[in-house]
């Protein structure tokens, strides 16, 4: 009896679902036949001169049922498709069309407009597409796959060229690398930032990249250092300090052991570790590049008119350790710890000194640094 019930509610339900899917006259007759087999369940059920043929009334509702249930998978969408629809469906295309061209020109035309080349990790990061730009730092193909673009990298930076590629994730979806790239069986720097991208289930990388050797590319200027001004310029700064009686720190720090690193691993890579350097003090002492100064080629000067800011250098510097002293900078698969010496005067309104007179006092600290066998910094009255 309770087969019986199960197929009345059926054969209703599925008519019903049938008409609420796909509205039509034959679907409404279909409902109303679908309730009237229903309905003569419960009359072979309880007639009990149709009560022999109930079974076989239980599989005539079963065919039903099947039946429906195949007629109820849609058509084709396009069969009830007017000309109109056909028309208005080709405009939309059209429009879809043109507005991909647009967005295609300008981002082919905002690439032109870049200094640096761009690189494009496609299909998991297994395919790299070069931008003009980049293709001339690299020579040859601007459609190749990561293993032969890869040989394009110096075989001493290529692992980890590859490591910081390869292991980029959601979290960490950012990276800087500096490494050599070989052209016509000659070796020059490059460096490559990126960002990673995720979309459904393939991982791209979107990266920019910029020589590194203004000897070869003339109109590149790439170390922060280049930018920085002369000591000329940090006169004026420091006389207008002082006219404002305003308090601040002069320091003078010079790298002491570029030479080696130098005749050690090359010119290039002691250039790009110098840069490194100033970059990191520049960026957590002092943010504006107009108080930090190059004096001569390892030498340089930076004013802190921030409390806060000396506070942290300060205890960076008497703590003689990994926060100003032992920083270790990597360059492709090159590190390396770049050595400073500090000379340090805090100036303040009760102290009458002039901006060359202060310098000088800044310059004989930096010698009683340099000759301490103790310490890498002398602080001007301590």
């Amino acid at each position: 009896m309770i087969v019986e019930y199960i197929m009345a509610a059926s054969v209703a339900l599925i008519s019903v679902v049938n008409l609420i899917i796909r509205r039509s006259k034959g679907n409404l007759l279909k409902l109303i036949l679908g309730i009237i087999f229903a309905s003569l369940i419960f009359a072979f059920m309880y007639v009990p001169v149709l009560k022999d043929y109930l079974y076989a009334y239980d599989a005539v509702c079963l065919i039903y049922i099947v039946i429906i249930a195949i007629f109820m998978v849609p058509k084709r969408i396009t069969k009830n498709l007017t000309e109109y629809d056909y028309f208005e469906l080709d405009n939309a295309y059209e429009d879809m069309k043109n507005e991909h061209e647009k967005l295609r020109e300008r981002f082919l035309s905002t690439i032109s407009l870049i200094d640096e080349g761009i690189i494009f990790y496609e299909n998991n990061f297994n395919d790299v597409f070069l931008s003009d730009r980049a293709q001339e730092l690299f020579g040859g193909d601007n459609s190749l796959s990561l293993k032969d673009h890869a040989q394009s990298v110096d075989a001493g930076d290529r692992s980890e060229y590859l490591r910081t590629i390869e292991h980029l994730t959601k979290r960490s979806n950012q990276y800087s690398l500096k490494y050599r790239i070989i052209r016509g069986g000659q070796r020059f720097w490059v460096e490559e930032k990126g960002n990673f991208i995720d979309v459904g289930s393939k991982k791209s990388i979107i990266a920019t990249i910029r020589p590194l050797d203004p000897a070869v590319f003339k109109e590149t200027s790439y170390f922060d250092i280049d930018s920085l001004y002369e000591e000329d310029k940090m006169y004026p700064v420091l006389k207008d300090l002082i006219s404002l009686h305003k308090p601040f720190v002069f320091i003078l720090f010079e790298l002491t052991n570029i030479q080696e690193i130098n005749e050690k691993y090359g010119r290039a890579v002691g250039n790009l570790m110098m840069n490194d350097y100033v970059k990191y003090m520049k960026a957590t002492y002092q943010k504006e590049i107009s108080k930090v100064f190059r004096i001569s080629g390892l030498k340089f000067a930076m004013i802190i008119d921030d409390e806060s800011y000396y506070a942290d250098f300060h205890k960076a510097l008497v703590s003689n350790g990994s926060l100003i002293y032992n920083i270790k900078i990597q360059i492709a698969g090159i590190k390396d710890v770049v050595k400073p010496n500090f000379g340090v005067i805090k100036y303040s309104s009760s102290r009458q000194i002039d901006s060359r007179e202060l310098v000088k006092l800044a310059d004989r600290c930096l010698d009683e640094a340099r000759e301490s066998s103790r310490r890498n910094y002398s602080i001007f009255g301590e």
